[in-house]
């Protein structure tokens, strides 16, 4: 059987959780089974690097609407027993057995947190995807519930599969953590926030939260890293960060008194199990689907209460008994979501969508 998959979320430069899923995802059915056969179409003209061997790639330069006209051409042009979309946008009129992954419905829980334009395109292409893909795939089953909340997907056609964790998620020795600390700066134990700066992120709670937390004592600073963060706001401990290369991610994380997640809403929530892997506890929003995905493994506060966040934030710093017994149920909780197992699942809903079975992960 082979399968087309859409890899242009997967070849871009800046990897959020929706890329990481697609490359990941990419990776991981290819190296899994001899009878599968992938081919990767994306909005470029070279293979990128990461690419495993045997995947077929079907570079297609396009400059705008390339998905709903490159993409579509191509795949009824070529016709692959069943086409997966990692990214929620279908091809309108593909008319194809397809598989979608739909990785939150979040402009409809936080609409005011999108431009009106973000919010018509999310809402048109999530819209369209649940009604015309064969089977749909949701990160979670909180996911799963809004698909048949806001759009009426029955259960027959929505299969919940957890993502996985990179292997290179592993704790890091001290002098290695200390080496990348001076590079960046970073004088005094930390903790982290990572990811993108968006309204939904909670980011003015969480700053509150930490900005009273000095005031009565904390001593530690707040690491804001990835795209869009206002340097600005750095100063009295918070330190802000660029976006941060795949390979000092592990590091930065295993270095951190706990990770920080304030958001009001999350589909799935990767920096958790990421910091779990590497050693490092979590205080969480008890939103979303981070209790489902974090379980007792993590610290879960409402993201409304930043006194709460302000009092859990040294607690954890001034009690390693409690760090340790975070950072013991996290190595358990994340040791359960790999990317091999994923891709069993996906394969097996591709399958199903080829032969118009219903859909299931199990």
């Amino acid at each position: 059987m082979i399968v087309g998959i859409d890899g242009t979320p997967a070849i871009r430069p800046l990897l959020t959780g929706t890329e990481v899923y697609a490359r990941s995802m990419i990776q991981a059915l290819a190296r899994s089974r001899d009878e599968r056969g992938v081919r990767v179409y994306a909005n470029a003209v070279d293979a990128p690097p990461w690419l495993t061997p045997g995947v077929e790639w079907r570079g297609i330069p396009f400059p705008r609407l390339w998905t709903h006209w490159r993409l579509r051409q191509a795949l009824r042009r070529e016709r692959p027993d069943v086409s997966f979309i990692p990214s929620h946008v279908l091809p309108v009129g593909l008319n194809l057995p397809s598989v979608v992954t739909i990785h939150d419905i979040g402009h409809r829980h936080e609409p005011r947190a999108y431009s009106r334009f973000a919010w018509w395109y999310l809402e048109l292409t999530t819209r369209y995807a649940a009604r015309r893909a064969t089977r749909l795939i949701a990160v979670s089953q909180s996911t799963a519930d809004d698909l048949r909340r806001f759009y009426g997907v029955p259960g027959g056609r929505v299969a919940v599969i957890h993502s996985g964790i990179d292997t290179r998620m592993q704790p890091q020795a001290p002098p290695v953590v200390a080496r990348l600390a001076e590079r960046l700066g970073i004088d005094e134990p930390y903790f982290l926030y990572l990811g993108r700066n968006h309204p939904r992120k909670n980011l003015p709670m969480l700053r509150r939260a930490f900005i009273d937390a000095r005031a009565r004592g904390l001593r530690a600073s707040l690491v804001l890293a990835g795209p869009g963060h206002d340097a600005r706001l750095a100063g009295d401990g918070l330190i802000v960060l660029p976006y941060i290369p795949a390979d000092d991610l592990p590091v930065l994380y295993a270095g951190a008194l706990g990770v920080v997640i304030p958001s009001r809403f999350e589909g799935f929530g990767f920096p958790a199990l990421e910091a779990m892997r590497c050693g490092t506890a979590v205080i969480a929003s008890a939103a979303g689907a981070l209790p489902e995905i974090i379980g007792s493994a993590g610290v879960l506060l409402s993201p409304d209460d930043a006194g709460a966040w302000s009092q859990a934030m040294l607690e954890l710093a001034s009690d390693p008994a409690l760090q340790q017994r975070l950072i013991e149920a996290g190595a358990a909780r994340s040791a359960g979501f790999t990317w091999e197992a994923a891709a069993d699942k996906t394969w097996r809903v591709l399958v199903a969508a080829a032969t118009r079975q219903p859909a299931t992960s199990r």
